[in-house]
């Protein structure tokens, strides 16, 4: 019996053709459809919760969802660190660590800057996190920071004791402005992350004052 192995070749191109242009359009997909998922996902949930709005910016509210949380934490994670940042309207409920090693930091969590200073000491308490690094929904990036509005407030759990910020302003600055990393004289908390998502080129800036 004669093989053609001319048809066995062209059988062998089209599979490979076909697979490539499978995985060409898996990847477009990808790239166009998972940025806005966790858009999506947080209409829904803003739909599913229509007080959420007023929610966070209810101080009550939002001290006994930090308490739901805080009875919620993972072992795991407390392994990483026992401070935590919590902002329940974006979703986020995350380690903050403490290292000098900026890329372990925000791999873990949200990195708490050596230089600024921390809640128990007032001052200016500055927390970087990532935009985007897992795949979203998750609690560990600050994906959906910039839904965050004036009024809303910021839980941060930092040595067993709990902290609170009312958002006092949000602003986008460019990667070579080194302002929110100033001293303040009032206890305050700064927020930043990378924005527009996949790019290092501006600082979305996220500051709130405590609440006494």
């Amino acid at each position: 019996m004669k093989i053609n192995f001319s048809d066995n070749k062209k059988k062998v191109i089209r599979a490979l053709v076909f697979t490539l242009e499978l995985l060409a359009l898996t990847l477009l997909l990808y790239i166009f459809i998972l940025p806005v998922y966790p858009l999506a996902g947080y209409k829904f949930f803003i739909a599913d919760n229509e007080n959420i709005a007023i929610d966070a910016k209810d101080e009550q509210a939002v001290k006994q969802k930090t308490e739901e949380y805080k009875n919620s934490f993972p072992q795991s994670e407390y392994a990483v660190s026992p401070n935590r940042l919590i902002i329940t309207k974006i979703g986020v409920n995350a380690p903050i660590v403490e290292t000098k090693n900026e890329q372990y930091g925000l791999s873990k969590g949200a990195w708490h800057i050596p230089e600024s200073s921390t809640p128990d000491k007032g001052g200016n308490t500055v927390i970087t996190g990532h935009r985007f690094k897992y795949l979203p929904p998750n609690n560990l990036t600050f994906y959906l920071l910039d839904k965050l509005e004036v009024g809303d407030i910021i839980a941060v759990i930092w040595k067993e004791e709990n902290y609170y910020y009312r958002v006092r302003e949000t602003k986008v600055v460019p990667d070579t402005d080194f302002s929110v990393l100033n001293p303040s004289d009032k206890p305050i908390i700064t927020l930043f992350t990378c924005t527009p998502i996949y790019s290092t080129e501006k600082r979305l800036v996220v500051v709130g004052d405590l609440i006494e």
